[in-house]
């Protein structure tokens, strides 16, 4: 994009701003200064100085914060680098912020040093935020905006508090699936697991591939009338127990993390009870997954696939990214379903766009994030899959799938997401879920202890968690 392009669009996005605001009323915002009814400062002031800051040939200078290290925190950098050398108005620097991140950006908003683009969780900042006008609502800039691609962006990346307010946009998308170790299939004769959620097993099907997989010291396997639980030396599986790991499940089933009405919580439902007690009946019934005491003592899972401590296990798409570059050989399958629907349910974090003087910019640096190739390197290493329609395409998915990729990648991972099979994440759809589920993760410590059963964890919170739940989002 050209200079003139670029600085037209800032300035007019800057002055259509600086008129709404002059018809608002005034108010206090977070951290005690005076601001308009959208919680912005200064318009006026602001316009003159991004005028005097192109006269000048100055850049405007925006801050992208976000909580990754390593090499997702490398690939944000370059992004950051590329898009600061394609043009020359807008500076990009990356923050990084890889603890205590909800609490830093709080007191950074509380101090009126608010960052110009966010990484935010939805369950968290993002919509408080929004509700008091410091997150903006990128309709604003897509229906301004007309040289950006609205049909680009999928609906189950759209962060909606309500149906006109988009408080954000998904970035780093990530499935629940299931990775296993091919050798150990082979060793026990086991016939793998189907890729396709068309052919996923169901659960039967599943837990009977655990017991057979499932092997003692003494090379008794779980459906063996000599198996020694208490001598276990291969696991025929290895669970997920947080909500991610749960959902897949339910949602089979036909339920969902509220009630469809969102009065209440799905857990509570007969879908969820289920499915949260068949998963630990895999751990107390079958034997066929390590107890939480087991596990505390087990390598991590790319070290336990790798020498055969477990033949499968669920967990995040990100796995994928340790595995590739730790060179295991393994490969992912669909989840089970327990009910009659194959399912799985995605994880991502949200981009947003603060109400800064600079708000301009912030939305053509995220424009740059959300174009076609951005984010690849993370698509190569396993650890993300796109979040635009561009980049779901045939030709271009093949250009992420490496040879370091397991050969069924695109079958088991990539087309969920496509399919509808992934379900959008909770944390972006639930109203109040941080509370919510701050009150169901303690009260399941029990029937992961094996102490009760899933109705008597679930019953003996049932209210409390009720009396937090405010409906879903987009309504």
């Amino acid at each position: 994009m050209g200079k003139k392009k670029v600085l037209s669009i800032l300035l007019a996005g800057a002055m259509a701003f600086s008129a709404a605001a002059c018809g608002s009323d005034t108010g206090t915002a977070s951290g005690g200064a005076e601001t308009d009814g959208n919680g912005s400062q200064g318009q006026a002031d602001a316009v003159q100085e991004q005028d005097q800051a192109a006269d000048d040939g100055e850049r405007i200078e925006i801050r992208f914060t976000e909580w990754d290290g390593g090499d997702t925190l490398a690939v944000y950098e370059e992004i950051a680098e590329n898009f600061n050398n394609s043009q020359d108005e807008i500076h990009v620097t990356v923050m990084n912020i890889p603890d205590e991140y909800d609490t830093k950006i709080t007191s950074m908003i509380a101090g009126n040093d608010i960052p110009e683009i966010c990484c935010l969780n939805a369950d968290t900042l993002m919509y408080q935020y929004a509700e008091q006008g410091i997150v903006l609502n990128l309709l604003d800039f897509i229906e301004n905006d007309a040289d950006f691609d609205a049909d680009n962006l999928m609906d189950q990346f759209k962060f909606m508090m309500t149906e006109d307010y988009m408080a954000g946009y998904g970035i780093g998308s990530e499935n629940i699936c299931m990775f296993y170790n091919p050798a150990l299939f082979e060793k026990y004769g086991v016939q793998a697991p189907p890729a396709s959620y068309e052919e996923a097993w169901d659960w039967d099907t599943f837990v009977n591939v655990c017991q057979q997989l499932t092997i003692d010291a003494n090379g008794n396997n779980a459906l063996s009338p000599d198996f020694d639980p208490e001598n276990i030396e291969v696991y025929g599986i290895s669970i997920s127990k947080w909500w991610a790991g749960y959902m897949p499940f339910i949602l089979s089933l036909g339920g969902n993390y509220l009630t469809e009405d969102g009065t209440g919580i799905g857990y509570a439902e007969e879908a969820g009870v289920t499915a949260l007690q068949n998963l630990a009946d895999l751990i107390y019934k079958y034997h066929v997954a390590p107890t939480p005491t087991v596990s505390e003592t087990m390598p991590g899972l790319s070290e336990s696939i790798a020498t055969g401590r477990v033949a499968m296990a669920f967990d995040g798409q990100w796995t994928n990214a340790t595995l590739m570059a730790d060179g295991v050989e393994y490969a992912v399958a669909a989840m089970p379903k327990m009910g009659d629907t194959p399912a799985t349910v995605m994880t991502y974090g949200g981009l947003s766009i603060m109400n800064t003087d600079k708000k301009d910019a912030a939305w053509e640096f995220m424009k740059y994030l959300l174009s076609e190739g951005a984010c690849q390197p993370l698509y190569e290493s396993g650890l993300w899959l796109p979040v635009t329609s561009s980049e779901f395409t045939d030709d271009y998915v093949q250009t992420f799938i490496t040879d370091a990729h397991p050969e069924n990648y695109y079958e088991a991972i990539v087309k969920p997401q496509l399919d509808g099979t992934a379900q959008p994440s909770c944390a972006a759809t639930v109203r109040n879920f941080a509370k919510i589920n701050d009150i169901l993760d303690p009260a399941l410590d029990d029937l992961w202890a094996g102490e009760k059963t899933a109705q008597e964890c679930i019953d003996s919170v049932k209210d409390t968690a009720n009396a937090q739940v405010q409906g879903w989002f987009g309504e």
